[in-house]
Formats: structure tokens, C-alpha cells, sequence
């Protein structure tokens, strides 16, 4: 069977697992007698892999069997926990076999700081070990009580621009250990962004640290080991400060600048354990009179426009020790309640991986222009960053570096559509060769100039480096079809170029805010592409913040007030996000928690929005609307100019998702034992669903919004059930619509996610390909035929005739229009969950497009779900693998469903 995966992307599964029972110590140092099965990835909640710094002090656990546990067989949980400072110590533990997928703790709750050191193994009832060890998980507990965080925030003293632009400090200290070191952590944060240097060496890679939060609400600490960076003596340690979203500008429209606050500061604790047993401190703080600040090489930096970097301000060795910093001046406090430090609930944003030029042009420039142009294509649009090789240039000589996603028609960078966010580095020699990266800008682009290089650009002068937050990939698809291959393939992009610390809208404009509307409507394909649990989880807790005291879910979180959105309204599917993205990620990985985590939100959206609801059941009546409904957002039938103007009626709209949201409601009350609000949620869905049927729909089966957006959210939603006539004639109209646009998509954000699956659904599979496979514009491989490598925000962003959309939003980098990846997963490949966690999930390929054969694979919290199909002469071959722990059901045309268990499956069968 072809594995589909790519190896340098595949990792372990994502989960949670715990046990119960207390087991004798010495059983797991048995040696296995018999490799019954193989115990694999295991993790601890949803991080991938070891974890320094968790916020948890009772971890749940999940891992993985390779192969069914004998009967009677259990799992053996051997734990090695030490507090510095203390002796290891020694526990174990049995647990059943059968949950291996958050598992809670199964010993006494970590402390601060403590290293616990974890592996599970198979044994039998008399404790002879049937299986080896599985490997080692490291976890450490991070400062999980505020008293413990005796750091302050530390940054300029002097008096800064209360504008943006502002030339970036640094900020140092020295220190002396009294011995040798024998671990050491440094626990990080700022309010802005922060890179750390112990001793001159960059501590880890993570960039944008820490991330993007509700600042007022919450902060993320970081927590590093630095226990080969120090020495016996003097030690010093440097910070970097940016501006980043805390005080930069941040957003469209102008956007905002110190929206969070004005002065910048570095949170920075060492704890360091040293040879003779003792523990010494070292911390930020303004009064001891060792932290100094100063302004360093970066003159300005701002995630959208770009970096401005002067090396002849470089200062030599100011992070190391004995440095001259007396010409520096002492730092203030910038005053941040410590109760609001969390540990970081996802992991961080790192480069991933380097894309090297596809091709390097000379470009022709200006006659006073110095040095020379050149056009570089990396051939692949992503967010990410260039590190050049700055070499052959005298002290004053600038390097110019503009980035764009596309070319216009002319061949020029196409900047117009990135507003205000320019994305425009500039690099200023002191006259020495030296790599550089920008630090705390970011920058969404496939094509870049260079301007003011000295003799020929190389290759070997450019390493591009990729930038995402940390996830395990999750899923993969190919087929005999290599556009929708393709497709595929953008769509992982998008994914990646905007989850980046939030999951944003787009990477390279003056925008990239999280939009909820789009993530709503991507959850379950991101979902499945990679293990997004903890990245989503965090951003959920952001929601909960940012959600307004009567129910009222923003536009986009963290929330910031510009333009026409300054103030929050309820809107649908951007507020229905606060259930549909909760119950996702339940889908998919199992974990109550989220849904409880998530139920004050989810219970006061539906509340909010069950005032606006007429006497008749549908959402017509608004709250106090500044923008009112956008319906089916950029519709291609909406002028470039107003992508609100819609053909389908936006009541139409507002009332099915908030039915959908009613439904998925109820679904989680029940699941949490809200047996009340189960029933309340119910019957508003009952309402809801009579009054879209009263108001939208006519007994001959059409709708009053004649549109595929209409009739696939009617299907799609349940709102046609128990009218077996009305929803099959919404079928066949929609299908008529299909066959009439000759297989153009006919729908924008709303409607989008929801034609494929209302199609198949009602047995019209052909067009549903005929739909998914037109190159015609509007059309998802309209875009791919157009040379695109992301998914677009418009249909239409780029013309057939090369030139762009003239709407203020072109994006070439929007995940949300790739949300129809989701019905590739479960109907092309033929792999969709039937039940949380995917203990049950469904094989039913329906091929179809002259596809021939196709695979997916998916790993389950519970290990890989995959399924591989031919189809010829009449015969469809299926190979599938089922994890141990669930069940597959396989559909089999004019047949009963079968269900298989664990293993490797082959079958044959006509269709």
C-alpha cells in the first residue's frame, strides 16, 4: 500500500491519556519476553513530544498500540519525577488498556518546576513485561503559582515616540554563578516580542515570542533550558525588544498603535542549580542597578511593514560578559500583574522548514540607483523570512528587500494590494559580510527584490525559512488527479501561513487579524490536517475573554477597534464560531475539556442571539448594526467594491448557521450532562427550523433565494428533515443550479464549505465533481490553473488575463474557500469520523471525475486511520488500516454496512 505521508512531516499523534491503580516499581524493569505490540507516541495533553514549562500539574497522557493488547494484558506507567535540588524518585503505576487517549494523571500533581521523565509498556497480570518500553517523554512543569514569578518587566527609561517607527532597545545584565552549573532554566516573556542571548548564543529558535494574547487578560511564559549556556563565573544575558502586536500598529484601516500599552519590557527569571546542591536567582528587575538598556541596531520593525536594520549600530559582545555597558541607561518597570502569566498552552512559532529559489532574475533599475536588482521566486507563497548573505558592501550601503505574493501583469511585485503592510525590509551595511533575518517582522510573500546588492545574487546567498506555529501533521490525500493534488497541496499552505501563534485571516497585508467567520467554517479541515488541539484550545481561551457580557462573539480575536468594526456585534458565523470551532476540535481529538472549557461561550452566544429571533423563528431582527449581516461573504456575484452585496438573502443566512449552532448546542449540553439546557437548545432548534422552512422554502422545492449558497446550507444543516420531498427537490435544484453554471461555484464563505457535501448528500455525486474539478472561474483549480500555491481569498483575486481584482481585499494566502478539502478528505478519499476521537469512523469513497484512485490517511488519537482505492473494470479495490481502539464502518454500494477492527484490511467488490 502507498504511503502518502511525507516522512520529514510525519510525527507522533496528538492526545491526552491518565489510568488508575498503583503497580510494584520493579516491574517495569523486566525485560519483555514476548513483542506482542509496540507502545508509541506518547505525549502529554496535546504537545508534540517533550514539553519544558507545561501549565499543567496533572498532564493527561495519550499513546499509541501498534497492534490489539492480548486479553488480560495492562499498561504500566513508569514515572521518574525530581524537584531540583531533591533526589529522583521512583513511581509506577497500572492501567487498563483500553483508554490510551487522555488518560488523566495517575500520580500526585506535579510541582513547579518538577521534571518527570515517562514511559508505558504492556504487561500481563503478574507483571512480565510483554512489550518494550516505549520511549522516553520528557515533561517539566513550568511556575505554576504566581508568587513564584519574582521577575518584573524591565525596559527603557528614556522617554520613546508615542507614535510607531520607534528605534528598538536592548536590555542586559551580568551575573555570577558560584559554581558549576548542573541545569539551569530561564523563564521568558515580555510585553512586546522578545529574543534572549545567554553569554552571546541565541537561546532556542522560537520567533514572535510570546505570541499574540489578550495582553490585558493573559501572557504567555516561555520557559528554556540554558544549562549548557552558563559557566562557573561571569555570565551575562541580552534581550532583544520589538514592538510586535502589544504596542506596534496593528490591523487595517490605519489600524491602532499601542493598543496594549506604550513601553515595552522584558520578563526574564534564571533559576540555576548548581554542582554543591544549592540554587541561586537571577532576575529582572530596576532596582538593583545590573539592568541596563539601550538602543540597538534595529531603527524600527513592524510585523507588517517590515524591519529596518543599521549594522554600524551593532554593539560587540553586549551579551556576554564583562562588556562596558556604563554609557547605558537603567531600565524602568513596566508594570504587568504577574497573576496573568500563563505557561504556553500551545507551541511555539518556529521555522519549520527552507524553501530555496525557484529562480533569480536581474532586474533593470534607475540610473542613480547603487548596486543592482534582482527578482527572486521561491515558488511557493508562505509565510516567511529571507536570511541573506550580506557580503561585498561598503559601511552606508542599503539592501532593499520587498515582498509580494504575485507579480502583476507587467511583472512587477504587486504591493498595491498589501495596503499599508508593505513588507519592506532594509538593511544597512557597517561594512562587514554577515547573515541576516529580520527579528520581529513577518512577512506573507512568494516573490521578492532585492535592491542595492554589489555583483551577482547566488543561491547560496538566500536561505528562506518558513514560519508556522509547532503542530503535527495529521493528514495527507493524493490521487490520480494531479490538479486536485495540487489544491490539496495549497490548502495545507494556507493553513500554514496563517496558523502563526492565532489562526489569522491572511499573512501578508495590514490585516492578519483572527477572524472568527473563517475559522468557523476551516476547523475540520484544519483539523485534520494537522493536530491543532492545543493551538485552537489556546486561541478559544482569547474567545472566552473577548466575548461581550451579553453573549456577543467579535469579528475577529484578540479584538482590536478599527474602522467600521469598532464595535463588536452579533453576527452569524463569525459569532457561531464559539460553538462550531469547540465542537470540531471535540470531533476530532475526543477531549471533553474543550467543550467544557467552551460552555459558558457556547450557552451565551445561543442565548444572545435567541432575543433577535422573530415570533416565526428566524433571525431577522438585529441588535444595533453598524455593518448588519454579511451573508454570504464574497458571493462572486458581490462587486469587488461590496463583497456584502450577496445574492442570498442574509436572513436566509443568519437563521440556518444559527440552527446549525442550536443543534451542535444541544449536542454538548447532553455530552456534559446539561440535560436542561440540552432540551431548551433543542427545541430553539426546532423553532429555528420551522422558520427557515415557513419563510425560505416553497412546497414546489425551491427557495426564495434561488442559490446554491441556500439550498446547500438547508440540506446540509438537517433543516429539511422530515420534509423527505422539499429536500429532495432542494436537491435536484441545487443540482439544476450546478449543471446551469456549467460547474462554476456559485457561492462565497457561507456557502462554500456546505455545496459539495448538500450535493452528495442528496445523490448527486457527478456534479459534485463536476463542481470540484472546473477550472472555470469561480472555481477552486480555476486558481491552481492560474499558477496559484495558497488559496485565495477571492475566486477571482487574479484574472485569466494576469491582472488582479481591483476589491481593497485581494488575499492570495485565505484558508477559508479551502475548507472544501474537507469533502475531499471523507468523499474522494473516503475518510470522515463517525464518532469523537474517531473511535468509529466511516470508509466511503465515492469516486467519480474520472479519478481512478485516490488515498488519505489521517492519524487518530489513536494512531493512522488510511484508506487507498482503485477503481477498473468494474472492480474497486480498497486497502485500508484501522487503529487499535476504534472501528471502521465500510460502506459497500447495495449492501450493508460492515464494520472491521484493528489491522490491515483488502477487499473487492463491484460497483
Amino acid at each position: 500500500m502507498t504511503d502518502i505521508r511525507n516522512d520529514d512531516a510525519y510525527g507522533p499523534v496528538g492526545g491526552d491519556p491518565a489510568g488508575t491503580g498503583v503497580a510494584d516499581s520493579k516491574a517495569g524493569e523486566l525485560k519483555p519476553t514476548q513483542d506482542e505490540a509496540l507502545l508509541t507516541h506518547l505525549r502529554a495533553e496535546h504537545f508534540p513530544g517533550d514539553v519544558l514549562g507545561i501549565g499543567e500539574s496533572r498532564p493527561r497522557l495519550s499513546w499509541v498500540y501498534s497492534q490489539p493488547p492480548k486479553e488480560g494484558s495492562q499498561v504500566l506507567i513508569s514515572l521518574t519525577r525530581r524537584v531540583p535540588g531533591h533526589r529522583p524518585v521512583k513511581e509506577s503505576t497500572y492501567v487498563p488498556t483500553e483508554q490510551s487517549n487522555l488518560l488523566p494523571w495517575q500520580f500526585m500533581p506535579l510541582v513547579s518546576r518538577e521534571q518527570a521523565e515517562l514511559t508505558v509498556q504492556l504487561v500481563s497480570v503478574d507483571h512480565r513485561a510483554l512489550s518494550p518500553k516505549s520511549e522516553m517523554l520528557h515533561i517539566e512543569a513550568g511556575l505554576l503559582l504566581p508568587h513564584e514569578r519574582l521577575a518584573r518587566f524591565v525596559g527603557p527609561s528614556w522617554t520613546e515616540a508615542e507614535t510607531d517607527h520607534r528605534h528598538l532597545p536592548l536590555v542586559r545584565s551580568e551575573f555570577q554563578l558560584d559554581d558549576e552549573p548542573v541545569g539551569a532554566r530561564l523563564y521568558l516573556t515580555a510585553l512586546g516580542l522578545v529574543e534572549a542571548e545567554i553569554n552571546g548564543r541565541r537561546v532556542g529558535n522560537d520567533a514572535l515570542t510570546p505570541g499574540w494574547t489578550v495582553y490585558d487578560k493573559r501572557l504567555e511564559c516561555w520557559t528554556y533550558d540554558i544549562g549548557d549556556e552558563l559557566h562557573r563565573g561571569d555570565n551575562a544575558i541580552g534581550c532583544w525588544l520589538g514592538d510586535g502586536w502589544y504596542r506596534g500598529r496593528v490591523g487595517f484601516d490605519g489600524g491602532r498603535v499601542n493598543f496594549y500599552g506604550d513601553r515595552l519590557g522584558v520578563f526574564a527569571q534564571i533559576e540555576v542549580e548548581l554542582a554543591d546542591g544549592t540554587t541561586q536567582t537571577i532576575y529582572s528587575n530596576p532596582w538593583d542597578g545590573k539592568w541596563k538598556a539601550a538602543l540597538g541596531p534595529i531603527v524600527s520593525s513592524d510585523l507588517y511593514e517590515g524591519e529596518h536594520y543599521d549594522a554600524r549600530q551593532e554593539i560587540a559582545a553586549w551579551s556576554s560578559p564583562g562588556f562596558d555597558d556604563r554609557q547605558w541607561s537603567a531600565v524602568a518597570e513596566s508594570f504587568y500583574d504577574p497573576q496573568l502569566i500563563e505557561n504556553h498552552a500551545l507551541s511555539a512559532v518556529q521555522s519549520q522548514e527552507v524553501t530555496a529559489p525557484a529562480a533569480i532574475t536581474s532586474m533593470a533599475q534607475g540610473p542613480d540607483a547603487e548596486g543592482s536588482c534582482w527578482m527572486v521566486d521561491f515558488g511557493q507563497n508562505a509565510t516567511q523570512r529571507m536570511r541573506l548573505h550580506m557580503h561585498g558592501l561598503a559601511a552606508g550601503d542599503r539592501v532593499i528587500i520587498r515582498h509580494a505574493e504575485v507579480l502583476n501583469a507587467d511583472g512587477t511585485l504587486a504591493t498595491k494590494i498589501l495596503r499599508r503592510g508593505q513588507q519592506c525590509d532594509t538593511f544597512v551595511s557597517n561594512g562587514e559580510d554577515a547573515w541576516w533575518e529580520p527579528r520581529f517582522a513577518m512577512h506573507g510573500f512568494r516573490y521578492a527584490t532585492i535592491e542595492g546588492w554589489h555583483g551577482e545574487l547566488r543561491a547560496e546567498d538566500i536561505e528562506c525559512r518558513v514560519y508556522h506555529s509547532t503542530m503535527e501533521r495529521s493528514g495527507w490525500f493524493e490521487s490520480s488527479n494531479p490538479l486536485l493534488n495540487k489544491l490539496h497541496s495549497n490548502v495545507l499552505w494556507s493553513m500554514r501561513s496563517n496558523f502563526v501563534s492565532i489562526p489569522q485571516d491572511c499573512p501578508q497585508r495590514d490585516e492578519r487579524m483572527g477572524w472568527t467567520g473563517d475559522i468557523d467554517l476551516f476547523a475540520p479541515t484544519a483539523a485534520y490536517l494537522y493536530d491543532a488541539q492545543g493551538f485552537l484550545s489556546s486561541w478559544l481561551k482569547d474567545v472566552r475573554f473577548e466575548q461581550q457580557a451579553w453573549g456577543t462573539v467579535p469579528f475577529y480575536v484578540p479584538f482590536v477597534p478599527l474602522g467600521v468594526w469598532a464595535k463588536p456585534e452579533a453576527i452569524a458565523i463569525w459569532g457561531d464560531a464559539a460553538v462550531a470551532v469547540p465542537w470540531a476540535l471535540y470531533m476530532a481529538g475526543g477531549d471533553e475539556r474543550v467543550l467544557s472549557e467552551s460552555y459558558p461561550l457556547v450557552s451565551a452566544w445561543i442565548d444572545e442571539v435567541a432575543a433577535y429571533i422573530s415570533l416565526d423563528g428566524v433571525w431577522d431582527r438585529k441588535p444595533d448594526y453598524l455593518l448588519g449581516q454579511l451573508g454570504d461573504w464574497l458571493d462572486p456575484s458581490a462587486p469587488p467594491e461590496d463583497p456584502t452585496q450577496a445574492v442570498t438573502e442574509k436572513e436566509l443566512v443568519s437563521t440556518a448557521f444559527y440552527a446549525r449552532s442550536c443543534e451542535y448546542a444541544a449536542r454538548i449540553a447532553h455530552i456534559l450532562g446539561h440535560d436542561d439546557d440540552a432540551k431548551s437548545f433543542t427545541g430553539l432548534f426546532e423553532r429555528v427550523r420551522r422558520g427557515f422552512l415557513n419563510r425560505f422554502t416553497r412546497l414546489d422545492g425551491t427557495m426564495t433565494s434561488d442559490t446554491q449558497c441556500a439550498y446547500a446550507l438547508g440540506i446540509t444543516f438537517g433543516l429539511f428533515e422530515g420534509e423527505a420531498v422539499r429536500r429532495t427537490k432542494a436537491g435536484n435544484r441545487l443540482a439544476e443550479l450546478v449543471r446551469e453554471a456549467g460547474g462554476k461555484v456559485d457561492t462565497g464563505f457561507a456557502g462554500t464549505p456546505y455545496v459539495l457535501p448538500a450535493l452528495s448528500m442528496t445523490g448527486h455525486t457527478a456534479e459534485a465533481y463536476e463542481l470540484l474539478l472546473s477550472t472555470k472561474c469561480p472555481s477552486w483549480l480555476y486558481q491552481v490553473s492560474m499558477g496559484g500555491t495558497t488559496t485565495w481569498e477571492r475566486w477571482d483575486s487574479m484574472k485569466a488575463d494576469g491582472t488582479l481584482n481591483d476589491g481593497g481585499m485581494t488575499s492570495f494566502n485565505h484558508y477559508a474557500l479551502g475548507s472544501v478539502i474537507d469533502w475531499v478528505h471523507s468523499h474522494v478519499g473516503g475518510l470522515s469520523p463517525l464518532e469523537p476521537g474517531w473511535n468509529r469512523f466511516l470508509i466511503d469513497p465515492q469516486p467519480g471525475g474520472g479519478i481512478d484512485h485516490a488515498a488519505t490517511s489521517h492519524l487518530t488519537p489513536y494512531g493512522e486511520a488510511s484508506v487507498r482505492w482503485e477503481c477498473g473494470e468494474g472492480l474497486m479495490t480498497l486497502d485500508f488500516s484501522v487503529p487499535v481502539g476504534t472501528t471502521a464502518v465500510v460502506a459497500i454500494p447495495n449492501s450493508d454496512r460492515r464494520e472491521f477492527g484493528p489491522g490491515a484490511h483488502h477487499m473487492q467488490y463491484q460497483r
